[in-house]
C-alpha cells in the first residue's frame, strides 16, 4: 500500500511538472502553448504505462506526426483554412491517424494535434514549436518515471 502511495505521488509530481512547464513556456512566449491533447497524453503515459499507446516512442512520435500533418494541411488550405476549418480538420485527423498506424506509434490523444491548427490563432511556427516542446516533455516525463519506478503498476 505504501508503494502505491509513492507511485501516486510520483505520477502527481510528474504530471504537474510537465504541464506547468508548458504553462511557463506559454507565459514566456506570450501565447497559449498548453494543448488539450497534452493533458490526456500525460494521464495515459504516466497512469497506464503497460498500454502500448503509452510507450514513450508512441506518444512523442505520434504528437509530432499529427502536429506536422495538421500544419501541412493548414498551409495547403491557404486562406480557406479558417472559414472551412471544420471540413478541413477531419481529413487532417484521418491522415494523422493513418500515419500513426503505419508508423506503429499509435497514441489516440495525439490525433487532436492534426485538427488544432484549424482552430487556433497561433502562427504555424509557434504551433509547431508547442508540439515539439510537448513531445519532448512527454518523452522526458516517461523516461523519468521509468527510471524512478521501472516496473509499471498492474492494470
Amino acid at each position: 500500500m505504501r508503494r502505491e502511495w509513492g507511485r501516486a505521488a510520483g505520477i502527481f509530481a510528474l504530471t504537474l511538472l510537465m504541464l506547468q512547464a508548458l504553462v511557463l513556456a506559454s507565459w514566456l512566449a506570450g501565447f497559449a502553448l498548453m494543448l488539450p491533447s497534452w493533458a490526456s497524453s500525460t494521464a495515459l503515459i504516466l497512469g497506464c504505462r503497460e498500454v502500448p499507446a503509452a510507450r514513450p516512442r508512441a506518444a512523442s512520435l505520434s504528437h509530432v506526426v499529427c502536429g506536422a500533418t495538421g500544419v501541412a494541411a493548414f498551409l495547403l488550405a491557404g486562406p480557406a483554412a479558417h472559414p472551412a476549418g471544420l471540413w478541413l480538420a477531419a481529413p487532417a485527423v484521418a491522415v494523422g491517424v493513418t500515419l500513426m498506424w503505419v508508423l506503429r506509434c499509435y497514441h489516440p490523444p495525439a490525433a487532436a494535434n492534426a485538427a488544432i491548427p484549424f482552430f487556433t490563432t497561433a502562427t504555424m511556427p509557434v504551433y509547431a514549436g508547442a508540439v515539439a516542446l510537448g513531445a519532448a516533455l512527454l518523452l522526458l516525463a516517461a523516461f523519468a518515471l521509468d527510471r524512478a519506478d521501472p516496473q509499471p503498476a498492474p492494470a
